[in-house]
């Protein structure tokens, strides 16, 4: 039987859905950020100010849309050097549509409770999913929280492998330690790439933190809905750069291409499974495949770019 996190049929849209204006600590308007990535080829953006709900519609086109979002957080005392950050996106269906909580409106801010325990933070999460919301956390290596202080946390659906602003300007974007700490103990969780832009620094600047982290969604069609459903779903890969065409599981087997690559590598709970390393840039690797050990809980892989750029697909999980 084949095992894919993609869709069967359906097309891959390039969005960011982390990222700041001038309605929280952004230094540019929401005109200006959606002109800037509708410039750059995006196919649909998330504007996920600090506590500030945004829903614009007017920037939707048939060929541009938005997603309806927020960044939530809880407030920590000041001895406390955890910062619990969330992006805040529309559920699938089903769970969106059968939501017992109220909806937050457009320009909507959200209340910013204590952090105190870790049964202060799930409760922050599940109200914002009762309201039919799916809830990511954002870059915990930034954030400086353990993966044991995520594990056991319910209604994720996703955590920030790759976080643009925080790895350009702090070196402290990449999460993959934390990210995989939580697969090995059970967490089923998507991995997402994001800008979280805030643009203290022109696009054309080397340390603006724009068009730096994305996800291609592979979505039936290019509308909210959709967009959702496939990132509810797993339909959907990071990356700062290379391409992901295909990757599944069948017959004991793992298939994977991707756009020309350096290196490729294949892993899961157990150590390394398979790995692929270019020679130089004129033999490029475009796939892999390999057999499968018969004892892995899941499999994931990363590959990178002759520029160091990484793509990440989410784990296919084997049990």
């Amino acid at each position: 039987m084949k095992k894919t996190t993609f869709l069967e049929n359906g097309q891959f849209y390039k969005g960011n859905i982390h990222c700041h204006t001038t309605c929280s600590d952004g230094k540019l308007s929401p005109d200006a950020i959606v002109k800037a990535y509708q410039d750059k080829g995006y196919d649909f953006l998330a504007i996920t100010d600090h506590n500030v709900f945004s829903h614009y519609t007017c920037y939707n086109t048939d060929r541009f849309v938005m997603i309806q979002g927020v960044e939530g957080n809880l407030r920590a005392p000041a001895d406390n050097h955890r910062e619990y950050h969330f992006i805040v996106l529309p559920g699938p269906d089903g769970h969106w549509e059968a939501a017992e909580g109220e909806k937050f409106a457009h320009g909507e801010r959200l209340e910013i409770p204590m952090l105190s325990d870790k049964a202060s933070v799930q409760a922050y999460i599940d109200d914002l999913y009762r309201r039919g919301y799916m809830v990511m956390i954002n870059h915990p290596f930034w954030s400086r929280i353990e993966y044991d202080e995520i594990l056991g946390l319910n209604n994720l659906f996703a955590v920030e492998i790759f976080n643009y602003c925080s790895q350009i300007l702090e070196n402290m974007g990449e999460s993959n330690v934390c990210y995989d700490a939580l697969l090995r103990n059970g967490m089923k969780l998507w991995c997402t790439a994001v800008d979280d832009n805030h643009n203290d620094f022109p696009l054309d600047s080397a340390k603006c933190d724009s068009f730096g982290g994305f996800v291609q969604v592979k979505a039936e069609e290019l509308s909210e809905r959709a967009i959702c459903n496939a990132l509810a779903s797993g339909s959907f890969y990071a990356s700062m750069g290379p391409e992901i065409h295909d990757f599944y599981i069948e017959d004991g087997r793992f298939y994977f291409k991707c756009s020309p690559v350096q290196k490729i590598y294949a892993n899961g709970d157990v150590r390394q499974i398979h790995c692929a390393v270019a020679e130089d840039a004129e033999h490029p690797l475009t796939e892999i495949s390999g057999e499968l050990r018969g004892n892995e809980k899941y499999l994931r892989i990363e590959c990178y770019d002759f520029e160091g750029r990484k793509a990440w697909t989410n784990p296919i999980w084997l049990i």
